[in-house]
């Protein structure tokens, strides 16, 4: 009688007579294994490797080194193999996902299966999710209004809004104001839409706006305060208080362009990284104005004295931020300075001929 038999030297399987295939010895003079399907033979393989055939089996990968096994039969992911899944969420969800999130992803992804879809939906369940993509889960907790890549465009979008109207976008974009904005299904062109409607109607009144702070709170807003105070009376609240500075309301494009305004204003420049960095070093459009109407005499007393001419940024993080190298630079400019006025004065009193002279030292 004729079998088809599956063995670990013919997977495929083979026609033989039932006699031969009992009789079949291994290499050491066993009988070999004969089993009635592919799938029987897989099942035993797995069995005696250590792997349970429903969790543990471990996953194939077309790429080499993707994946390593460990003691207990369970499937450990290669660094390399870790970063390319990381790639590819990032890719598909958007840069909102935060690099817990990104971890959490992985660590489902694997433990699905590589299932992408399982995996997003375990991370979807976290609170650190309903925070960053406030308002995006719907009712049932776990069908989304948007995709992860669609939902950060949007917010990527309103943010730009913002900014073009001199406001700071991550202190405008609350996770509540998120929330409300994506519940609501709010487009990016019409928030934009909102926001320009808001500045046209505050611009023209800014002046009359200035001046009732000024009368009633004995505060000058600054235009951007006024807006943003337009947009979320709360923040106008806020910034009456003391518990919102104008440094937290003001976008950093405004601010870094005001900056390099004060500097053509005092007669010299700077380009927009130079204002970047003394921006990010903590310099306000306040001592910008003080620190560049200073930069131009204290330049051309270096060059007087012979001195390498300080840079306009140097000169500024000596006397406006404080850094000790720059600061001590200036200082011996200025002390040189004041050490020749001296003399001159000295030599002028002198000229009685008590004194025919003073050598600085």
């Amino acid at each position: 009688m004729a079998v088809t038999i599956y063995r670990d030297d013919i997977p495929g399987g083979q026609v033989i007579s039932e006699d031969y295939a009992k009789a079949s010895k291994d290499v050491y003079g066993n009988p070999k294994k004969v089993y009635t399907s592919a799938q029987a033979m897989a099942d035993d393989l797995i069995a005696s490797s250590g792997y349970r055939a429903t969790k543990d089996k471990p996953k194939v990968s077309t790429s080499t080194q993707a994946t390593t096994t460990n003691t207990s039969g369970g499937t450990k992911l290669t660094q390399a193999a870790r970063d390319r899944i990381k790639k590819s969420a990032k890719i598909k969800f958007g840069n909102l996902l935060t690099d817990s999130m990104v971890d959490m992803y992985v660590t489902a992804y694997v433990d699905s299966g590589n299932d992408a879809d399982e995996a997003i939906a375990v991370v979807r369940q976290s609170p650190e999710y309903q925070n960053i993509y406030a308002g995006n889960l719907n009712e049932d907790k776990a069908t989304v209004k948007y995709t992860e890549a669609e939902y950060s465009q949007n917010i990527e979008a309103f943010g730009r809004k913002l900014e073009a109207i001199g406001v700071k976008a991550d202190f405008m974009l609350t996770a509540e104001r998120k929330k409300q904005l994506t519940e609501n299904l709010v487009s990016p062109d019409e928030f934009g839409t909102r926001v320009n409607a808001v500045y046209t109607n505050i611009l023209n009144s800014i002046p009359q706006v200035k001046e009732f702070y000024m009368r009633s709170f004995g505060r000058t807003l600054t235009d951007e305060e006024i807006i943003a105070s337009a947009i979320d009376p709360k923040v106008g609240e806020g910034i009456i208080s003391g518990t919102i500075a104008s440094t937290d309301v003001i976008s950093a494009n405004i601010t870094r362009a005001k900056i390099g305004a004060e500097a053509l204003l005092a007669g010299t420049d700077i380009t927009a990284d130079v204002a970047d960095q003394l921006l990010k070093m903590g310099l306000s459009v306040d001592k910008a104005r003080r620190g560049f109407q200073q930069v131009r005499a204290l330049q051309q007393q270096a060059a007087a004295q012979g001195r390498a001419v300080m840079s306009v940024q140097d000169i500024i993080e000596g006397t406006e931020l404080g850094q000790m190298e720059e600061m001590r630079a200036v200082q011996n400019i200025i002390r040189q300075t004041e050490s020749k006025s001296a003399a001159v004065i000295g030599a002028q009193t002198a000229q009685t001929g008590a004194v025919t002279g003073l050598v600085e030292q």
